[in-house]
């Protein structure tokens, strides 16, 4: 490494699961969480812009994700230390997938600072194991929409989405997805599970097809999470309803909420978005855009750059 050199990442935020697509199935989005890594003599972390307060030693999840790393995976090598600056146009506990992107930040600087050479299925497989489903990791990797079960010797399915735009309803308050999980059952009935697989392999096909019209129909029909989860976003259903009859596609509940996605055809987001604003005005609604492209990694001079 180039003593003035250092590493600038932008790592895209995401949508999970999409209604039927529990845990298997994301969707980059055009928000990112921004870092610059310099050089330095020990490890310190330091936050633009971030309404939480976050530990700036050791302490801090990155560094103990690297720290974790390290003994899995570093096959005996130290990392280098370095000073991490980031800022991050992802709002927390928001369901748009913050902690997935600083999970994949954790993997990319431990990679580069013990020269692991990971490859982007190996970064998918690490990811996960920390983030416990590969849905968002695999979307802020790789870009576009992303089918993935983030096991070894399983690759993940990218897809570049076409004629689709977002709007995301956010609410002020967050929620924990440690407190969304804890209401899902621990099984469900064989004929359930049959008949919410069959939907979510339909709404796959559908996605792949780029039929979003159709896919936008399935998600109201979820039986993996969305039935449970409904008494933490009541606004749900009324928001679908209020999609389609706005010329939008569906809705769905973005990864494990609270924020709301409505998914619509190409050009009409800023109209959905103004009309949302207005009927559902205690949301913040937000226009957003899939972008195919995963986390980009920059080297270079650290004087000439900023985040």
């Amino acid at each position: 490494m180039i003593k003035d050199e250092c590493l600038y990442l932008k790592v895209p935020g995401s949508t999970s699961n999409l209604g039927p697509g529990f845990d298997s199935i994301g969707l980059a989005i055009n928000r990112y969480l921004h870092v610059k890594i310099e050089p330095s003599t020990e490890w310190s972390f330091h936050y633009i812009d971030f309404d939480d307060r976050f530990p700036s030693g050791k302490d801090n999840m990155i560094y103990q994700t690297i720290e974790e790393i390290e003994r899995k995976y570093g096959k005996g090598k130290e990392p280098r230390p370095f000073a991490v600056t980031m800022t991050s146009e992802l709002p927390l506990e928001r369901g748009l997938g913050s902690s997935a992107a600083a999970i994949v930040a954790a993997v990319e600087i431990a990679n580069y600072a013990m020269e692991l050479g990971l490859t982007l299925e190996e970064k998918v497989q690490i990811a996960t194991v920390f983030e416990g489903h590969a849905d968002n990791v695999a979307a802020s990797l790789y870009g576009g929409l992303i089918i993935a079960a983030g096991q070894e010797g399983l690759d993940t399915i990218s897809h570049k989405v076409m004629d689709l735009e977002m709007v995301a309803l956010i609410p002020n308050h967050k929620l924990k997805t440690t407190d969304s999980r804890s209401v899902l059952p621990n099984m469900l009935p064989y004929q359930e599970a049959v008949e919410a697989s069959s939907i979510a392999n339909l709404f796959i096909g559908a996605a792949l097809q780029n039929n979003w019209k159709l896919a936008g129909e399935l998600m109201a029909r979820d039986l993996f999470h969305q039935p449970y989860r409904k008494h933490l976003v009541p606004d749900l259903e009324q928001v679908h309803e209020f999609a389609i009859s706005h010329g939008g596609y569906g809705a769905a509940l973005s990864g494990a909420g609270p924020t709301l996605i409505v998914f619509a055809p190409s050009g009409s987001s800023e109209y959905l978005q103004q009309s949302l604003a207005k009927r559902f005005p205690i949301y913040q609604c937000e226009v957003l855009h899939p972008t195919s492209t995963g986390i980009e990694v920059t080297v270079g001079a650290y004087e000439n750059q900023s985040i």
